[in-house]
């Protein structure tokens, strides 16, 4: 009976002390899960269009006294990544996460690409829009690969007069319309402005505002002759008449016609990415436009991520 009770006590005390470490190790499981970092959610267009513009109005309300307030950390304006940021017109942050880029002269600032991200920063909210969306690579905290980030920017003045680009961006926002139809609208611009020999130039830049998450600016005239292609050169100068997608559509007829009858809009078909050969579901917005008597057509599209198969 004794024998009993001492092998009893033995058995307790060992899955007593199996209990306990396991218990130990849920607990070191727990707190190894708790510690690691919870990805932040990235923000939506119309989000970031919210917090800039929320922002622009403190602003024009109370001027450079609400800076301290959008340099809180952990408050709306804030947030891992997120951030608003405050420029002056010559180029100098007065309000950044950073505190050391703070009054420094930034207008030379470039992505790895080369994309003069400052000056179209100004560019941007000096325009008759007062505002508007920049596409350029950039590194995340941490990380040493850039990725794409989009940039919404808006024109602020200060009860004092004072001019400030007010911005905010947010990296891996999906490919929207509205950024087509903006780099359409801009391509124009610069083909009426500096002409389109200039402008044609810019639309195969890296360094350009044209090339941006995977797609392009492409221009044809109305002889159906590609005059830029800037992912695929070998089909500019070529005449596309009578080029069709996988499904058959005859679809730079269908520029043509949609430029024709309405001045603007949408074609679907299908295309490859660029470095790709295969096929994929692709809309692009379309615009004619004049330059000294010459008839251009001016596209951008973006891909159908839904409809594509994966990069």
């Amino acid at each position: 009976m004794k024998k009993f009770a001492q092998s009893l006590k033995c058995f307790s005390g060992r899955k007593g002390l199996s209990i306990l470490t396991g218990t130990l190790l849920l607990l070191f499981i727990a707190a190894m899960i708790s510690c690691e970092p919870v990805k932040q959610k990235e923000l939506t267009k119309e989000e970031v269009i919210t917090l800039v513009t929320d922002a622009v109005n403190l602003i024009q309300e109370n001027g450079a006294a609400v800076f301290p307030d959008l340099e809180k950390s952990g408050s709306k304006w804030r947030s891992g990544d997120t951030y608003i940021f405050v420029a002056d017109m010559d180029g100098k942050f007065t309000v950044h996460p950073n505190p050391d880029l703070v009054g420094v002269d930034m207008m030379d600032l470039q992505d790895d690409n080369g994309k003069p991200i400052m000056k179209w920063f100004i560019k941007k909210a000096k325009s008759e829009k007062q505002g508007g969306w920049t596409h350029y690579l950039w590194k995340k905290q941490g990380e040493e690969i850039p990725t794409w980030k989009s940039t919404y920017v808006e024109l602020a003045t200060a009860p004092d007069g004072s001019e400030y680009v007010v911005g905010c961006g947010a990296y891996d926002i999906e490919m929207e319309k509205e950024f087509a139809m903006e780099a359409v609208d801009e391509a124009i611009d610069m083909m009426i402005a500096e002409g389109d020999y200039v402008a044609f130039v810019s639309m195969r830049e890296k360094s350009g505002p044209f090339l941006f998450k995977g797609t392009y600016i492409f221009v044809m005239d109305t002889a159906y002759i590609l005059v830029v292609d800037p992912p695929f050169p070998d089909l500019e100068g070529t005449n596309v008449y009578e080029y069709q997608d996988s499904n058959g559509k005859f679809l730079f007829q269908e520029f043509m016609q949609v430029a024709n009858d309405q001045g603007a809009g949408w074609v679907d078909y299908m295309w490859p990415k660029p470095g790709d050969t295969v096929p994929s579901a692709k809309s692009s917005y379309i615009k004619m436009v004049v330059i000294d008597g010459k008839p251009y057509i001016v596209g951008m599209g973006m891909y159908l991520a839904e409809e594509s198969p994966a990069e």
